[in-house]
Protein backbone atom coordinates (compact mmCIF):
# COMPACT_ATOMS: atom_id res chain seq x y z
CA UNK A 1 0.00 0.00 0.00
CA UNK A 2 1.39 3.38 -1.01
CA UNK A 3 1.99 5.87 1.77
CA UNK A 4 -0.14 8.98 1.40
CA UNK A 5 1.95 11.91 0.18
CA UNK A 6 2.19 14.80 2.66
CA UNK A 7 0.87 17.30 0.10
CA UNK A 8 -2.18 15.13 -0.57
CA UNK A 9 -2.83 14.88 3.17
CA UNK A 10 -2.91 18.67 3.52
CA UNK A 11 -5.14 19.13 0.46
CA UNK A 12 -7.55 16.56 1.81
CA UNK A 13 -7.64 18.43 5.11
CA UNK A 14 -8.93 21.61 3.47
CA UNK A 15 -11.05 20.17 0.65
CA UNK A 16 -14.12 19.82 2.90
CA UNK A 17 -14.52 23.61 2.85
CA UNK A 18 -14.51 23.93 -0.94
CA UNK A 19 -17.88 24.40 -2.60
CA UNK A 20 -18.79 21.77 -5.21
CA UNK A 21 -20.82 24.28 -7.22
CA UNK A 22 -21.05 28.02 -6.77
CA UNK A 23 -21.84 31.20 -8.66
CA UNK A 24 -18.73 32.62 -6.95
CA UNK A 25 -15.73 30.92 -8.67
CA UNK A 26 -13.35 31.55 -5.75
CA UNK A 27 -15.38 29.17 -3.58
CA UNK A 28 -14.59 26.14 -5.79
CA UNK A 29 -10.84 26.78 -5.75
CA UNK A 30 -8.02 26.32 -3.29
CA UNK A 31 -6.13 29.43 -2.28
CA UNK A 32 -2.40 28.74 -2.13
CA UNK A 33 -0.61 31.70 -0.66
CA UNK A 34 2.32 32.36 1.67
CA UNK A 35 3.03 28.69 2.35
CA UNK A 36 -0.58 27.82 3.25
CA UNK A 37 -3.49 26.26 1.39
CA UNK A 38 -7.03 27.35 2.24
CA UNK A 39 -10.50 26.23 1.29
CA UNK A 40 -13.58 28.41 1.83
CA UNK A 41 -17.22 27.75 0.89
CA UNK A 42 -18.79 30.93 2.19
CA UNK A 43 -19.38 29.81 5.76
CA UNK A 44 -16.60 27.36 6.58
CA UNK A 45 -12.83 27.80 6.07
CA UNK A 46 -10.03 25.25 6.52
CA UNK A 47 -6.31 25.95 6.35
CA UNK A 48 -3.11 23.89 6.39
CA UNK A 49 0.58 24.63 5.70
CA UNK A 50 1.89 23.47 2.33
CA UNK A 51 5.43 23.34 0.94
CA UNK A 52 4.94 25.73 -2.01
CA UNK A 53 6.57 29.12 -2.52
CA UNK A 54 4.16 30.60 -5.09
CA UNK A 55 0.60 31.92 -5.04
CA UNK A 56 -2.31 30.61 -7.13
CA UNK A 57 -5.99 29.64 -7.01
CA UNK A 58 -6.22 26.13 -8.54
CA UNK A 59 -9.48 24.30 -9.15
CA UNK A 60 -9.81 22.27 -5.96
CA UNK A 61 -11.47 19.07 -7.16
CA UNK A 62 -9.12 18.68 -10.15
CA UNK A 63 -6.03 19.31 -8.02
CA UNK A 64 -6.93 16.65 -5.47
CA UNK A 65 -7.58 14.10 -8.23
CA UNK A 66 -4.26 14.92 -9.89
CA UNK A 67 -2.29 14.59 -6.65
CA UNK A 68 -3.97 11.23 -5.99
CA UNK A 69 -2.38 9.95 -9.21
CA UNK A 70 1.11 10.95 -8.10
CA UNK A 71 3.21 8.01 -6.90
CA UNK A 72 6.61 9.69 -7.10
CA UNK A 73 8.21 13.02 -6.20
CA UNK A 74 5.87 15.86 -7.12
CA UNK A 75 7.00 18.92 -9.06
CA UNK A 76 4.65 21.90 -9.24
CA UNK A 77 4.93 25.14 -11.14
CA UNK A 78 2.73 27.80 -12.71
CA UNK A 79 2.78 27.92 -16.52
CA UNK A 80 2.83 31.09 -18.62
CA UNK A 81 -0.84 30.40 -19.38
CA UNK A 82 -1.59 30.60 -15.67
CA UNK A 83 -2.22 26.90 -15.08
CA UNK A 84 -0.76 24.83 -12.25
CA UNK A 85 1.56 22.19 -13.71
CA UNK A 86 1.90 18.89 -11.82
CA UNK A 87 4.56 16.33 -12.68
CA UNK A 88 5.23 13.05 -10.91
CA UNK A 89 7.25 10.35 -12.65
CA UNK A 90 5.49 9.62 -15.94
CA UNK A 91 2.32 11.47 -14.91
CA UNK A 92 1.60 15.09 -15.88
CA UNK A 93 -1.48 17.28 -15.42
CA UNK A 94 -2.42 20.95 -15.81
CA UNK A 95 -4.96 22.49 -13.45
CA UNK A 96 -6.95 25.59 -14.35
CA UNK A 97 -6.52 28.48 -11.94
CA UNK A 98 -8.81 31.38 -11.14
CA UNK A 99 -7.27 34.80 -11.81
CA UNK A 100 -8.30 37.08 -8.97
CA UNK A 101 -6.66 39.04 -6.18
CA UNK A 102 -9.93 39.70 -4.36
CA UNK A 103 -10.33 36.34 -2.65
CA UNK A 104 -11.28 36.33 1.04
CA UNK A 105 -8.21 36.04 3.25
CA UNK A 106 -9.75 34.67 6.44
CA UNK A 107 -7.59 34.24 9.51
CA UNK A 108 -8.34 32.90 12.99
CA UNK A 109 -9.55 35.60 15.35
CA UNK A 110 -11.19 36.02 18.72
CA UNK A 111 -10.49 35.27 22.35
CA UNK A 112 -9.05 31.86 23.31
CA UNK A 113 -11.51 29.53 25.01
CA UNK A 114 -10.74 26.45 27.10
CA UNK A 115 -12.35 23.08 26.36
CA UNK A 116 -11.60 19.36 26.25
CA UNK A 117 -10.98 18.48 22.60
CA UNK A 118 -11.18 14.71 23.14
CA UNK A 119 -14.50 14.96 24.98
CA UNK A 120 -15.92 17.40 22.42
CA UNK A 121 -15.00 15.17 19.46
CA UNK A 122 -16.67 12.16 21.09
CA UNK A 123 -19.77 14.22 21.92
CA UNK A 124 -20.09 15.48 18.34
CA UNK A 125 -19.74 11.96 16.93
CA UNK A 126 -22.56 10.82 19.21
CA UNK A 127 -25.04 13.62 18.57
CA UNK A 128 -24.28 14.26 14.85
CA UNK A 129 -27.09 11.95 13.55
CA UNK A 130 -29.61 14.04 15.49
CA UNK A 131 -28.61 17.47 14.11
CA UNK A 132 -31.42 19.00 12.09
CA UNK A 133 -31.51 20.05 8.43
CA UNK A 134 -34.56 22.30 8.33
CA UNK A 135 -34.40 25.71 6.65
CA UNK A 136 -37.46 26.85 8.63
CA UNK A 137 -35.64 26.20 11.93
CA UNK A 138 -32.04 27.30 11.28
CA UNK A 139 -31.18 27.24 14.98
CA UNK A 140 -31.71 23.44 14.97
CA UNK A 141 -29.16 22.88 12.17
CA UNK A 142 -26.32 22.77 14.65
CA UNK A 143 -25.16 21.50 18.04
CA UNK A 144 -25.75 23.72 21.05
CA UNK A 145 -22.77 23.82 23.41
CA UNK A 146 -24.13 25.00 26.75
CA UNK A 147 -22.96 24.44 30.29
CA UNK A 148 -21.45 20.96 30.43
CA UNK A 149 -23.63 19.54 27.67
CA UNK A 150 -24.02 19.35 23.90
CA UNK A 151 -27.58 19.37 22.55
CA UNK A 152 -29.01 18.43 19.15
CA UNK A 153 -32.47 17.97 17.67
CA UNK A 154 -34.01 17.10 14.31
CA UNK A 155 -37.41 18.28 15.61
CA UNK A 156 -38.51 14.69 16.26
CA UNK A 157 -35.71 13.49 18.52
CA UNK A 158 -33.90 15.67 21.05
CA UNK A 159 -30.65 14.57 22.73
CA UNK A 160 -28.38 15.96 25.41
CA UNK A 161 -24.85 14.57 25.76
CA UNK A 162 -23.07 15.34 29.01
CA UNK A 163 -19.45 16.28 28.29
CA UNK A 164 -18.55 16.94 31.92
CA UNK A 165 -16.48 20.04 31.18
CA UNK A 166 -17.97 23.53 31.39
CA UNK A 167 -18.04 25.46 28.12
CA UNK A 168 -17.02 29.09 28.72
CA UNK A 169 -19.60 30.38 26.22
CA UNK A 170 -22.91 29.26 24.75
CA UNK A 171 -22.26 28.31 21.10
CA UNK A 172 -24.31 26.81 18.28
CA UNK A 173 -21.93 24.92 16.00
CA UNK A 174 -23.30 24.38 12.43
CA UNK A 175 -23.71 20.90 10.99
CA UNK A 176 -21.11 21.66 8.27
CA UNK A 177 -18.45 22.31 10.92
CA UNK A 178 -19.52 19.23 12.89
CA UNK A 179 -19.17 17.12 9.74
CA UNK A 180 -15.63 18.38 9.08
CA UNK A 181 -14.47 17.95 12.68
CA UNK A 182 -15.68 14.34 12.57
CA UNK A 183 -14.14 13.76 9.13
CA UNK A 184 -10.74 14.97 10.32
CA UNK A 185 -11.07 12.66 13.31
CA UNK A 186 -8.51 14.40 15.51
CA UNK A 187 -9.34 16.23 18.74
CA UNK A 188 -8.78 19.97 18.26
CA UNK A 189 -6.06 21.17 20.62
CA UNK A 190 -7.31 24.75 21.12
CA UNK A 191 -9.94 27.22 19.95
CA UNK A 192 -10.71 30.90 19.76
CA UNK A 193 -14.09 32.54 19.38
CA UNK A 194 -15.77 35.78 18.34
CA UNK A 195 -19.45 36.63 18.59
CA UNK A 196 -20.13 35.11 15.15
CA UNK A 197 -17.30 32.63 14.50
CA UNK A 198 -15.16 29.93 16.07
CA UNK A 199 -11.75 28.59 15.02
CA UNK A 200 -10.48 25.16 16.06
CA UNK A 201 -6.71 24.64 15.90
CA UNK A 202 -4.93 21.38 15.11
CA UNK A 203 -1.25 20.34 15.30
CA UNK A 204 0.98 21.53 12.47
CA UNK A 205 -0.64 24.92 11.94
CA UNK A 206 -3.94 23.53 10.62
CA UNK A 207 -7.28 25.10 11.55
CA UNK A 208 -11.02 25.19 10.87
CA UNK A 209 -12.99 28.41 11.08
CA UNK A 210 -16.78 28.36 11.02
CA UNK A 211 -19.61 30.80 11.34
CA UNK A 212 -21.89 30.24 14.35
CA UNK A 213 -25.66 29.86 14.43
CA UNK A 214 -28.11 31.66 16.71
CA UNK A 215 -28.25 30.31 20.27
CA UNK A 216 -31.94 31.15 20.90
CA UNK A 217 -33.15 27.58 21.46
CA UNK A 218 -36.39 26.57 23.20
CA UNK A 219 -36.24 25.64 26.88
CA UNK A 220 -34.98 22.06 26.59
CA UNK A 221 -35.46 21.27 30.27
CA UNK A 222 -39.23 21.45 29.79
CA UNK A 223 -38.95 18.23 27.81
CA UNK A 224 -35.91 16.45 29.22
CA UNK A 225 -36.62 16.91 32.93
CA UNK A 226 -40.07 15.29 32.96
CA UNK A 227 -40.56 12.21 35.11
CA UNK A 228 -40.50 8.87 33.37
CA UNK A 229 -40.63 5.14 34.07
CA UNK A 230 -37.58 3.73 32.34
CA UNK A 231 -37.30 0.15 31.09
CA UNK A 232 -34.45 -1.52 29.19
CA UNK A 233 -34.75 -0.86 25.46
CA UNK A 234 -35.43 -4.24 23.83
CA UNK A 235 -32.70 -4.68 21.19
CA UNK A 236 -34.99 -7.04 19.26
CA UNK A 237 -36.82 -3.90 18.16
CA UNK A 238 -33.96 -3.01 15.82
CA UNK A 239 -33.89 -6.52 14.36
CA UNK A 240 -37.56 -6.07 13.56
CA UNK A 241 -37.11 -2.64 12.01
CA UNK A 242 -34.61 -4.05 9.51
CA UNK A 243 -36.96 -6.72 8.17
CA UNK A 244 -40.17 -4.66 8.02
CA UNK A 245 -38.51 -1.55 6.60
CA UNK A 246 -39.27 -2.37 2.92
CA UNK A 247 -43.00 -2.53 3.75
CA UNK A 248 -43.62 0.79 5.56
CA UNK A 249 -46.03 3.35 4.12
CA UNK A 250 -45.01 6.72 2.69
CA UNK A 251 -44.81 8.19 6.19
CA UNK A 252 -42.49 5.41 7.34
CA UNK A 253 -44.71 4.56 10.32
CA UNK A 254 -44.09 1.73 12.76
CA UNK A 255 -46.99 0.61 14.97
CA UNK A 256 -46.34 -0.93 18.38
CA UNK A 257 -48.65 -3.44 20.05
CA UNK A 258 -48.43 -6.16 22.68
CA UNK A 259 -47.11 -8.67 20.13
CA UNK A 260 -44.36 -6.56 18.56
CA UNK A 261 -44.27 -4.14 15.63
CA UNK A 262 -46.07 -3.80 12.30
CA UNK A 263 -46.21 -1.39 9.39
CA UNK A 264 -49.98 -1.05 8.94
CA UNK A 265 -53.07 -0.91 11.13
CA UNK A 266 -54.79 -3.61 9.08
CA UNK A 267 -53.23 -7.00 9.84
CA UNK A 268 -53.76 -7.97 6.21
CA UNK A 269 -51.35 -5.31 4.96
CA UNK A 270 -47.62 -4.70 5.08
CA UNK A 271 -45.38 -6.66 7.41
CA UNK A 272 -45.08 -7.49 11.09
CA UNK A 273 -42.37 -8.73 13.46
CA UNK A 274 -43.19 -10.54 16.66
CA UNK A 275 -41.36 -9.55 19.86
CA UNK A 276 -42.42 -11.76 22.74
CA UNK A 277 -43.22 -9.74 25.84
CA UNK A 278 -42.82 -6.39 24.03
CA UNK A 279 -46.15 -5.06 25.29
CA UNK A 280 -45.73 -1.45 24.09
CA UNK A 281 -48.14 0.90 22.36
CA UNK A 282 -47.56 3.82 20.04
CA UNK A 283 -46.70 4.91 16.52
CA UNK A 284 -43.22 6.17 15.59
CA UNK A 285 -41.23 7.02 12.48
CA UNK A 286 -38.96 4.13 11.53
CA UNK A 287 -35.97 6.35 10.68
CA UNK A 288 -36.22 8.08 14.05
CA UNK A 289 -36.35 4.77 15.92
CA UNK A 290 -33.27 3.58 14.03
CA UNK A 291 -31.32 6.53 15.42
CA UNK A 292 -31.72 5.11 18.93
CA UNK A 293 -29.75 1.95 18.10
CA UNK A 294 -26.50 1.99 20.07
CA UNK A 295 -27.49 5.27 21.74
CA UNK A 296 -30.40 4.57 24.08
CA UNK A 297 -30.15 1.96 26.85
CA UNK A 298 -33.51 2.56 28.51
CA UNK A 299 -36.74 4.24 27.38
CA UNK A 300 -40.29 5.01 28.52
CA UNK A 301 -42.68 4.07 25.70
CA UNK A 302 -45.61 4.20 28.17
CA UNK A 303 -45.68 8.00 27.80
CA UNK A 304 -47.22 7.82 24.30
CA UNK A 305 -48.74 10.00 22.83
CA UNK A 306 -46.37 12.26 24.78
CA UNK A 307 -42.65 12.20 24.02
CA UNK A 308 -40.84 9.03 25.11
CA UNK A 309 -37.81 9.88 27.26
CA UNK A 310 -34.71 7.70 26.98
CA UNK A 311 -31.25 7.42 28.56
CA UNK A 312 -27.87 6.22 27.32
CA UNK A 313 -24.22 6.52 28.24
CA UNK A 314 -23.73 10.17 29.33
CA UNK A 315 -26.88 10.94 27.33
CA UNK A 316 -30.59 11.59 27.70
CA UNK A 317 -33.21 12.39 25.10
CA UNK A 318 -36.79 12.32 23.91
CA UNK A 319 -38.52 10.99 20.80
CA UNK A 320 -41.91 12.23 19.62
CA UNK A 321 -44.42 9.71 18.33
CA UNK A 322 -46.82 9.97 15.38
CA UNK A 323 -50.60 9.82 15.22
CA UNK A 324 -52.48 7.19 13.23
Amino acid sequence: MLKELPMLKELKFVQGAVAKKSFVPELTHFQIRGGFVRGYNGSLALCAPIALDFDCLPKAEALVKAIQNCNDTIQLSVTQAGRLSIKSGTFKAFIDCFDSHETPDLEPEGEPIEFDGVALLHALKTIAPFVGDDASRPWANGALLKGQSVYATNNVVLVEYWVGVQFPKILNLPRSAIKEIIRIGEPPMSAQCTENSITFHYPGGRWIRSQLLAVQWPDLELVLSKESTQSPLDKRLFDGLKVVKPFVDKMGRILFDANGIRTHHDEGEGAAFEIEGFNCEGVYALEMLELLDGVANTIDFTAYPNAALFYGDRLRGAIIGLLL
